[in-house]
């Protein structure tokens, strides 16, 4: 048992030092509390928009419109894929409520016959229904967002040393 918690302690040690101190030293650089609470925001919800492949894109530009940490930006988008994936048919859903529109189906089998008869309106069906996805990310980030960026920037203004501040 002795030689358990050795390894596993060796382990957290390890972990700290070679991924998580290097971690924080690349979220902190020299930003301040408002800039670090913006990065986490935009990564965070730019991670989970209905729009694969765009989180890259989304996160530098606004990064670096914003002058914030793009490297740290970019993580947290990727750290929040799974969630992407989760919530993606979530959203689609939630955007074909908002709107008076025929909903598309999401059964493998629908889908595939959908396509089968009529690709091009089926790909115009299923991008229509993206777009309405997108919109309800939108309508969803605005108070994720407002909550994720007040409470981050209050534990930032806690945690990070005095001379950040300036």
């Amino acid at each position: 048992m002795d030689v358990f918690l050795r390894v596993n302690l060796s382990v957290i040690k390890f972990l700290r030092r070679k991924l998580w101190e290097p971690l924080m030293a690349l979220a902190k650089q020299g930003f301040t509390p408002h800039q670090l609470a913006l990065t986490i925001t935009l990564g965070m919800g730019f991670g989970m928009i209905p729009f694969f492949g765009g989180t890259t894109l989304l996160c530098t530009f606004w990064a670096l419109r914003l002058r914030l940490n793009v490297a740290f930006t970019i993580l947290l988008g990727y750290l929040m894929q799974p969630f992407q994936l989760a919530l993606y048919v979530p959203f689609v859903e939630l955007g074909q409520t908002l709107f008076p529109v025929t909903p598309i189906p999401f059964s493998l089998e629908k889908l595939s016959l959908m396509f089968k008869a009529d690709w091009l309106a089926a790909l115009q069906q299923v991008w229509f229904a993206n777009l309405l996805g997108i919109i309800a990310w939108f309508m969803c980030f605005i108070p994720f967002g407002l909550a994720v960026y007040f409470s981050s920037r209050k534990v930032l203004h806690r945690v990070l040393p005095l001379q950040q501040e300036a």
